[in-house]
């Protein structure tokens, strides 16, 4: 658990300092692994199914995410977020489709990562209240803490990417062809369904997770 807290950390803050999308999202997976860890750390089946459903959610929203950024790199020519702004007017698809998978990663409902992300820290506050864990309990509140840094770097990407002032030099850029977006859209729909109907997973998940603490 005290190795998953440090992993949310130090991936969370890397991803803040970075000015290229695609290492922004590399140092995300690096936090969202520390999710991963996290759970499995709760030693509970809540945590460690949480755990099985943020890897799925992962999945999802940041493979959005990363074909995104494929679109925004094809039409627009650079990763530079130091260099973009203003492009949801001229991409709105694929912006629509960065924003589900930003809030898939975030947690948000009602996304697929909601009810992962939901599950894993009650997992690991379960644990510590059962038994009386100071240290579980404070790495608790540390994940909170890192949850926050999770939406400060996802925010703030979206905000320089689709929001403010379109430079321009972007005036003529236009949105990427049916073969980029449709496979987006359809991954966009299946994360949302998800979260909706989470016992499409979880109904598969919950009774191996019990077997493997012998619940």
């Amino acid at each position: 658990t005290i190795w998953g807290v440090g992993t949310m950390f130090y991936g969370g803050a890397m991803a803040l300092m970075q000015d290229d999308i695609k290492r922004v999202f590399a140092y995300s997976s690096i936090s969202q692994m520390g999710y991963l860890l996290f759970g499995i750390g709760s030693i509970s089946t809540l945590g460690l199914a949480g755990a099985e459903m943020m890897y799925i959610s992962h999945a999802l929203g940041k493979g959005l995410l990363f074909m995104s950024a494929g679109i925004l790199i094809v039409q627009v020519g650079t990763r530079s977020l130091s260099k973009l702004g203003g492009l949801g007017s001229k991409l709105p698809i694929t912006a629509v489709c960065a924003v589900i998978g930003a809030l898939t990663i975030m947690g948000v409902p009602p996304t697929s990562g909601f009810m992962g992300e939901w599950m894993l820290f009650y997992g690991v506050l379960e644990t510590a209240l059962e038994q009386g864990d100071d240290v579980r309990s404070l790495m608790f509140a540390l994940g909170l803490i890192a949850t926050v840094l999770t939406m400060s770097y996802l925010l703030w990407m979206l905000k320089r990417v689709f929001f403010g002032k379109l430079p321009e030099t972007f005036s003529k850029v236009k949105e990427g062809s049916w073969y980029m977006l449709s496979p987006m859209m359809v991954l966009a729909g299946f994360t949302i369904v998800v979260g909706i109907y989470p016992d499409i997973f979880l109904s598969k998940i919950m009774p191996y997770m019990q077997g493997v603490l012998g619940g």
